[in-house]
């Protein structure tokens, strides 16, 4: 999330809500599941994640589907901000604790930057689309 590796993808339709060129996009969620990671790259593809964030063909069918244990769906359209995906980037929820583990304080430089998870954020507002 550091250094120049950037999600913005050109030609997208929609506005990012943060003026900050994140793009609200399903590459840009992708983009968050890929390069935060936990214990390695093999964290969110472990079959025992209870989050279901596989990283393959079928992740946009999960994240939109996926309805987690204690923390509601993954993706919720209607109520954006409680979608378990911002939520538990902002703060644990339920049993499952703030991701990336590593994030303790907002602004940390393990942290989620605050303008992905507004664009992600609006992504889903926007109707989640693939």
């Amino acid at each position: 999330m550091t250094g120049s590796t950037s999600a913005s993808t050109s030609g997208a339709g929609g506005s990012t809500g943060s003026g900050s060129g994140v793009e609200p996009t399903f590459e840009t969620v992708k983009f968050v599941i890929e390069n935060v990671t936990c214990f390695g790259a093999g964290c969110h593809n472990d079959e025992m994640n209870r989050l279901d964030l596989q990283l393959d063909e079928d992740l946009h069918t999960r994240l939109v589907s996926h309805m987690t244990e204690d923390c509601g769906p993954l993706v919720d359209t209607a109520n954006p901000q409680e979608s378990a995906l911002i939520k538990i980037l902002k703060g644990p929820c339920g049993s499952t604790p703030r991701m990336p583990l590593e994030c303790v304080n907002d602004g940390d430089a393990k942290c989620v930057p605050d303008d992905y998870i507004e664009a992600m954020t609006q992504w889903i507002a926007d109707g989640a689309k693939e």
